[in-house]
């Protein structure tokens, strides 16, 4: 028995990193083609069409798997969420374009430090001094990475740190209804919900594109799936206790992808910040694994 459950916290934690890596892939591409149009406003027509390639995979699985149905296409809390979601997105998206990789992955994963203090503030959750103190620690990690005195990207930093705050929202939404669904039927409703969504900025701004950026998307697209289908794998596979950690490995892969792609070279000031941000985090998920609200 321990080697089975040892067995499946190394194939979880192996199906996390991939995910984050298939998640990074994904990002880079995106970045890609908004540096190629230097345009923010075509990112509704390349989200939208993405969209719709991997919802249809996604859709033909749940359909292959019996799991599509009425209940799950109907659901108003799902599809909330695919709205928050959609609005992180737009978030997430502008500090993509504005920002290196880095600083961006860096301040994203705020978003366990920010749960636990809304879980305590809007949910009323019991957060103990310990956890106190590493939200506070992970505040101060982010703000030696914007580097106040600095603001080598301007004001930039700011979209990342809202998009963590609506990721909160979502995973805190999600938290209600969690065992109700699948997780690829959320997933599958978040694509869609998204894709309708940026599929409004397409139709007010509509722009031809070449088959070469067309390609990109579809690429997105496939990555983005993968990194959906290994979230669930992680999930089915070990508690989130022992594979949230890993999440942080796409600050990693984002440094590297930034660097041999983009030319961005990380700050000190990125490096230490991100460090304390993981350790933050990292600490709050074990925390909350001894206390006993997650397994």
């Amino acid at each position: 028995m321990f080697f089975k459950k040892k067995n499946n916290d190394f194939a979880g934690i192996t199906y996390m990193i991939l995910c984050m890596f298939f998640f990074s892939i994904n990002d880079a591409f995106i970045k890609h083609i908004l540096f190629v149009y230097k345009d923010i406003t075509i990112l509704g027509e390349i989200i939208f069409i993405r969209g719709i390639f991997s919802t249809v995979i996604l859709g033909l699985y749940l359909y292959y798997k019996k799991k599509l149905n009425f209940k799950v296409i109907t659901s108003k809390p799902l599809h909330l969420r695919g709205l928050v979601e959609s609005v992180a997105a737009i978030f997430f998206f502008l500090g993509l374009m504005y920002l290196p990789f880095g600083e961006l992955y860096s301040l994203m994963n705020l978003a366990p430090i920010l749960i636990t203090a809304s879980g305590a503030f809007i949910l009323g959750e019991k957060v103990g001094w310990r956890r106190w103190t590493a939200v506070i620690c992970g505040f101060f990690g982010v703000l030696i990475v914007i580097d106040p005195n600095n603001l080598k990207f301007g004001f930039a930093f700011i979209y990342p740190l809202i998009a963590a705050i609506f990721i909160t929202q979502r995973d805190t939404i999600t938290r209600k209804f969690l065992n109700e669904f699948d997780s690829l039927q959320i997933v599958f409703i978040t694509s869609f919900s998204v894709m309708i969504f940026f599929g409004f900025g397409m139709f007010l701004n509509y722009k031809p594109i070449n088959l070469e950026i067309f390609i990109y998307i579809f690429l997105s697209a496939f990555f983005v799936t993968l990194g959906y289908y290994f979230s669930v794998l992680t999930i089915k596979a070990a508690n989130i206790s022992t594979t949230s950690p890993f999440r942080y490995t796409i600050i990693i892969f984002g440094i590297i992808l930034g660097y041999f792609i983009f030319n961005e070279i990380p700050s000190l000031n990125m490096i230490l910040g991100s460090l304390i941000i993981m350790g933050s985090g990292i600490f709050i998920i074990l925390r909350q694994k001894k206390i006993g609200i997650i397994k």
